[in-house]
């Protein structure tokens, strides 16, 4: 497993998502230049060394800790007092506008983030936060970002030094914006990438990414589950929860001990969908971001937080508002989704009920927290939990949350004793409504005892994500050999005259596409110059790219190795019909290079990767000598995929299936008016034979069908139910 090694506040264009006055998502962007200079020299801020505080033991103590409790702190907070009066200094800038900068050097710092205060943005103003090699940048912030607690916290910036930019027209430069009251030195090191943890501490590999096929029926509910950063020093895991009004109100429910003080609500930072693409812990982006919420109710002796964030996540985010079982009944199996160790998010399943319990029994008891007040795991059968796991909600077999994480000892050797709240316990244990859920979650006091989960967004904005990656794929940067040996990488800079790469996709609706996120392995930028850039492209047609539909410039310094990396596009883009996205090395300076990761697959396996050479465009799987297959590791944002909902059954009829995408390359969904039972759906050729295929249910009456393997030709699914026997016939067209 990978921690993250990118962090970012996303990059949005405001047209893409509209921003409310109280919006805490940046609008992207470039950092002003000061009129006349290419760079402007002043005042470093230097703090002092971080072992005046804190000792390398101590660091170790901590993060060793046998305390029980999950949450995972990664950071010293130094407290400050600066602001545009006191420090830092005032440049002139281009167009009637002031540049201020103050640049913050915290030495050893894996990474630096900040809590503000006092923060109100005047119209027209942006605020930055980048690093030294401006390969990290945060912002734009502006006036949208305000909020009534004029709290404002940021994601940790890679390095140990920062610099603060507002951008302010002349005659506002009297005034004062902000009060940077906290700089957060990262000593564990919150955004490296690697297999293994600092300190020598091994991430546990036992844990289940959550996009493995197997569990292909949490898609929809696994992207209510959030990651947390309080204060800016410390990881722990949420979930956003629906309310009886259901009015897409954005609550979100936690731990306790996540909130050591009520006021962190305002400075924590919440990213959705941070997580890998496909059944692979390769690292994730943390873009959909929102910064603050308003704690609403807070109870230490049940372990409880419920707040609500400070604006309603967007379509693009795909937010989904989780169900709830308040019921004292123990469910018969549990999932949890979390983020261990802040990474990307996994998930943990016992197929037993969970024992109503004391916080530490049975090997102690602890009198701080309310008797009998917990569920406890008494062992998982796949996954884990670890530190950064706190506040994950614990899901029963109707997919309603039931609890949320305090701690416990489990570990990957020895996955025993988990503890979590009692959902049904916090409901209404105390009277006081800043102690209890039902005030918040009943709001119309209508005594529903369970409440299903929602997914508020439709048409439009009915989002989801796309990829052609299975369980079966790895990822790596796939050396591209020439008779002279090396000639660089198939995902990227080489010798061979390759200039664009493409990824092909079919998606069964009339979607528009909002962006794409590619997994970056690898980048050099030499000079620093910001000059290199690849040009992100899409094209509509069926065989091979035809039509440029869309193009756009990003410069490679904004990308993160070794992790996905998102880009939204400026305009919506509608393909109507397959589609090919990818891009083009359009302008990389001499000694710069860039790649993507990919995954190399057997000849019997379908291709998805296509590239230009010489102004022609090629098949990976026909022009490679060997006959092997690429996919690569290209994740896309599309919208307006309402046919492909699963919220409602498209078929009645308990006679009727649905089949598609039809043809299809590989995989196709099947859905039935009737449960689709063990080993009664079959697939058979034009001979009449059974054929081998891998079902994967998604729910009572839909499954994937993976027909990898076969011929390609036509085929018959056959579905036997209760109802009778239903036939359809299939194209399978490997591309």
């Amino acid at each position: 497993m990978t921690v993250y090694r990118f962090l970012l506040l996303v990059f949005t264009i405001g047209t893409l998502i509209p921003l409310t006055s109280s919006a805490q998502i940046s609008e992207g962007g470039i950092p002003m230049e000061i009129a006349g200079l290419k760079s402007a020299k002043n005042k470093t801020i230097q703090l002092p060394p971080i072992e005046n505080f804190l000792t390398t033991e101590e660091i170790k103590k901590d993060f060793f800790s046998d305390n029980l409790l999950k949450p995972f702190q990664f950071a010293y907070p130094f407290e400050v007092n600066f602001t545009t009066e006191n420090s830092g200094n005032w440049f002139q800038g281009d167009n009637g506008y002031k540049i201020w900068k103050l640049t913050i050097h915290s030495e050893g710092a894996k990474s630096l983030n900040l809590i503000f205060d006092e923060f109100e943005l005047p119209e027209n103003s942006r605020l930055f936060i980048y690093n030294k090699s401006k390969n990290h940048v945060l912002g734009a912030f502006s006036n949208r970002n305000n909020k009534a607690s004029r709290k404002f916290a940021v994601s940790p910036v890679e390095g140990d030094e920062i610099t603060v930019q507002l951008e302010v027209q002349n005659e506002l430069v009297s005034h004062n914006y902000f009060r940077i009251t906290h700089v957060n030195h990262d000593y564990i090191g919150i955004l490296k990438s690697g297999d293994r943890r600092p300190l020598g501490k091994v991430a546990g590999a036992c844990n289940i990414d959550i996009n493995c096929d197997a569990w292909g029926e949490w898609i929809e509910v696994k992207n209510s589950v959030c990651r947390m950063i309080v204060n800016g020093k410390e990881v722990c895991s949420g979930v956003l929860v629906n309310n009886t009004e259901e009015d897409q109100k954005p609550y979100v429910l936690s731990a306790a001990h996540c909130y050591d003080r009520w006021s962190y609500a305002d400075v924590t930072v919440y990213a959705f969908n941070y997580e890998s693409p496909f059944c692979a812990p390769l690292d994730g982006d943390p873009a959909n971001s929102i910064s603050g919420a308003t704690m609403k109710a807070h109870y230490d002796s049940l372990d409880f937080a419920l707040v609500e964030l400070s604006v309603v996540p967007p379509p693009d985010f795909r937010p989904y508002y989780a169900g709830w079982n308040r019921k004292t009944e123990k469910p018969g199996s549990t999932v949890s989704i979390h983020h261990p160790q802040g990474d990307v998010k996994k998930l943990a399943v016992d197929k037993n009920q969970p024992i109503i319990s004391s916080f530490g029994e049975p090997d102690y008891i602890d009198k701080n927290y309310i008797e009998d007040g917990f569920l406890r795991i008494n062992r998982w059968d796949e996954g884990v939990t670890e530190a950064g796991s706190s506040g994950g909600p614990l899901f029963d077999e109707n997919k309603n949350v039931v609890g949320t994480l305090t701690g416990g000892r489990a570990t990957c050797q020895n996955p025993i004793y988990d503890y979590y709240e009692r959902f049904s316990l916090s409901w209404d244990f105390r009277a006081d409504t800043s102690k209890q859920l039902k005030y918040w979650l009943d709001p119309q006091n209508s005594g529903v005892q369970v409440l299903n989960g929602k997914q508020f967004n439709e048409g439009e904005n009915l989002c989801a994500t796309f990829t052609n990656l299975n369980d079966d794929d790895g990822y790596s940067l796939i050396p591209l050999i020439t008779s002279d040996g090396f000639g660089g990488y198939w995902g990227g800079s080489n010798s061979s005259g390759i200039t664009e790469f493409m990824e092909r996709f079919s998606i069964e609706a009339n979607e528009i596409l909002r962006g794409v996120s590619f997994g970056v392995g690898k980048f050099r930028d030499v000079l620093k110059s910001s000059d290199s850039e690849i040009k992100v492209k899409v094209y509509t047609g069926r065989d091979l790219p035809e039509q440029l539909i869309y193009s756009q410039d990003v410069k490679i310094q904004r990308f993160a190795e070794d992790a996905m990396n998102y880009i939204p596009f400026v305009e919506d883009i509608t393909p109507a019909g397959d589609f090919f996205i990818g891009f083009e090395l359009s302008n990389i300076q001499p000694l710069d290079s860039f790649a993507v990761y990919q995954s190399l697959r057997p000849d019997t396996e379908s291709n998805s990767f296509y590239f230009l050479r010489e102004n022609t465009w090629f098949n990976f799987k026909e022009n490679n000598g060997s006959g092997k297959s690429i996919a690569n590791i290209f994740e896309v944002l599309a919208c307006n995929i309402d046919d492909l909902s699963t919220d409602t059954p498209q078929v009645e009829n308990p006679l009727d299936i649905l089949v598609f995408p039809n043809p299809t390359s590989s995989k196709f969904t099947i859905e039935a008016g009737q449960d689709i039972l063990e080993n009664q759906l079959k697939v058979f050729n034009l001979l009449g034979q059974a054929v081998e295929v891998k079902v994967n249910k998604i729910n009572n009456r839909k499954a994937d069908v993976d027909l990898r393997g076969n011929v390609p030709g036509v085929y018959f699914v056959k579905l036997q139910g209760e109802y009778g026997t239903s036939t359809y016939k299939i194209s399978f067209v490997p591309w």
